[in-house]
């Protein structure tokens, strides 16, 4: 990838973001100000902003909830090669985790469990079959996930076509859970295939919930 990014932190105009970020990524980060219907529409502000920079140039298109953080170096080359390997019709998604150093027994948690299984058939009523790809290590195994939410997606530029021109882009359902929820979540499981890490492999693709 080119090593050039574009970073829009969208806003309802109610705070100032950029004040908090640490002064080496001021430079590389925007504030974009939008009129959301209320403060948890506003990812779908965030939506039109990947949309309206899809001829931009940019490799891949990112979106993210502002409480997570990505420690991987290789978080964007995994997903990409995910892509490539499977084709657009498939987006993998990570797990996000929470870690305590205050407990002895557990300091890592894997903080989006199962929802109802009425809920998962009503948000994915075909899941996608379990997958394995070889690594040099290994197998990797992937699954379609008992929960798709991850508060973060990133497309390729040929995905974010695919779900502009999809009937239920900004189609306005946010049904699951909430518009905060639906945004990042509900359009992509009638657009894609969604997979994650199967849950013996979880590490291999997650960000931090801070």
């Amino acid at each position: 990838f080119r090593h050039e990014f574009d970073i829009r932190i969208v806003t309802d105009g109610s705070n100032t973001v950029l004040d908090r970020l640490d002064a080496s990524w001021t430079a590389l980060a925007r504030e974009e100000v939008r009129e959301p219907i209320s403060p948890k529409h506003l990812g779908f502000e965030g939506q039109k902003i990947l949309a309206e920079n899809i001829d931009s140039g940019f490799d891949l298109f990112a979106y993210l909830e502002d409480d997570l953080i990505i420690n991987d170096p290789l978080f964007f080359h995994k997903i990409n090669w995910f892509t490539a390997e499977l084709g657009e019709d498939h987006l993998l998604l990570p797990h996000r985790i929470e870690l305590s150093g205050a407990l002895d027994t557990v300091n890592r948690l894997y903080i989006d469990g199962p929802i109802p299984s009425d809920d998962l058939h009503a948000l994915m009523p075909d899941p996608s079959p379990p997958l394995a790809m070889n690594l040099p290590l290994g197998r990797l195994y992937f699954a379609s996930p008992l929960n798709p939410h991850s508060g973060c997606f990133v497309l390729t530029r040929n995905q974010l076509n695919r779900w502009v021109n999809h009937p239920c882009w900004q189609d306005g359902d946010c049904s699951y859970v909430s518009p905060l929820e639906s945004a990042a979540t509900l359009g992509l499981s009638k657009a894609f295939s969604l997979y994650k890490p199967a849950m013996a492999c979880a590490s291999w693709l997650e960000l931090q919930h801070w």
